[in-house]
């Protein structure tokens, strides 16, 4: 037996060595145009197999087209396990470097952050089965960095609170978006947006909500509603009410978090008096209900099957997205809702102007679902024409409404 000597008084015992971080961006796509492979030659055998199935009914062809399909056959099926080593390797060696090279531990932002937002919208819900790094973990912010919820961290928080949710593909930064809207109004200054001027204006404190937009609204909305409940147990006791900020799916978010109440959820909830939707699609997005179609529809022929396949390999966030909360609580009880949808028509245009509203809205939106007509109780709709879906992000005409809620204060 050997025996361990006991390090020395005063003496450092050796760091285990660390594991090697594993790559993140390599995998991905190594998933994805291996998926994409199969997916061709699984067409490419549909097609090819109706053109060989007819020529073995023509008299005479029959041997000769069943001899060409197997020649056809061994050779494509070879082809495309090439492709499939040959991306794979290719990847391997990225993910290599990457491992080398990337700091795991690095905070994403600016465009690297942007790009994430949007793989986790396509196929977040993957990432997160798949414990892949790259999957985005729900967090709120503050000034540009992540908040922990912790009471020293929350103390210098004023007695209102204001929690952005971004929609599907988009993240915090998105708020500071199009900027240039600001322009000729009464809050044209560098670095406006409604979270800075609801603090500078009424003392409201903004917080930012990063979600993973590809997981299931309700699976987003239990997350939430976890930490609004850490955010109301670790603030200080003078925090009174926390208003919730949703933009397109964040607007579904928030209200599914108020909806699900669970023991133990009513510190926050009764801090949570007011909700903002801006174009949150509440009866459901067109785009959507077009993907589901059209995903059905190639699912009809073996041909165009393998497209279908790949048409419904789409997140379940966005599926969520073709309902909307249709179905769900009608009732606002115990809550203001407050709803805005745009309308990509002109205030001018009085002949065409609803009908573009009704049949495009904010052009991703109908004001029909924005409005959302069958909700009752304490709710408030109104309608901005000449806005797009983004715009509402970051518009004075938007932020007036908003001040206006959530109370009067001289403008600074």
């Amino acid at each position: 037996m050997v025996k361990r000597r006991k390090p020395e008084p005063g003496s450092t015992t050796p760091a285990p060595a660390q594991a090697t971080p594993p790559a993140t961006y390599a995998p991905a796509f190594k998933a994805g145009i291996q998926a994409t492979t199969s997916r061709v030659q699984e067409m490419h055998y549909a097609i090819s197999g109706k053109t060989f199935d007819a020529l073995q009914k023509v008299p005479g062809l029959s041997v000769p087209a069943r001899l060409v399909q197997g020649a056809h056959d061994a050779i494509t099926t070879g082809v495309y396990a090439a492709v499939r080593h040959g991306t794979g390797a290719l990847l391997g060696l990225v993910g290599d470097a990457e491992r080398l090279l990337v700091d795991p531990t690095r905070v994403p932002a600016g465009r690297e952050l942007a790009f994430r937002s949007a793989l986790n919208a396509a196929a977040g819900d993957a990432l997160a089965q798949a414990g892949s790094p790259l999957a985005v973990q729900m967090g709120l912010h503050a000034a540009g960095r992540p908040l922990a919820l912790q009471p020293d961290s929350l103390a210098g928080l004023n007695e209102r609170v204001c929690v952005f949710i971004h929609g599907l593909a988009c993240d915090e930064q998105s708020w500071s978006l199009f900027s240039e809207s600001w322009r000729g109004s009464p809050w044209d200054r560098d670095g406006a947006n409604y979270g800075a001027l609801l603090a500078d204006e009424l003392g409201i404190s903004p917080l930012y909500l990063r979600y993973n937009t590809g997981l299931g609204i309700d699976d987003n909305a239990l997350q939430l509603a976890g930490h609004l409940s850490a955010l109301a147990e670790h603030a200080p006791p003078h925090v009174r009410e926390i208003v919730l900020v949703g933009h397109s799916m964040g607007g579904l978010v928030a209200r599914r978090a108020c909806e699900q109440l669970t023991e133990g959820d009513a510190a926050w909830r009764q801090r949570v008096r007011t909700v903002v939707c801006l174009g949150s699609p509440h009866q459901g997005a067109p785009l959507e209900k077009l993907g589901h179609f059209v995903a059905s529809a190639l699912s009809l022929s073996n041909v165009t099957q393998p497209l279908g396949t790949l048409a419904n390999a789409r997140s379940r966030g966005i599926k969520d997205l073709r309902h909307g909360l249709r179905g769900k609580k009608r009732r606002a009880d115990g809550l203001a809702l407050r709803l805005i949808a745009g309308s990509l028509a002109d205030e001018a245009d009085a002949m065409m102007g609803p009908m573009v509203a009704s049949m495009l809205g904010d052009g991703l939106v109908t004001t029909h679902s924005a409005s959302d007509a069958s909700l009752v109780g304490d709710v408030e709709r109104v309608e901005l024409a000449g806005l797009g879906h983004m715009a509402l992000l970051n518009h004075p005409r938007v932020y007036a409404l908003i001040r206006d809620w959530l109370g009067s204060a001289p403008r600074g």
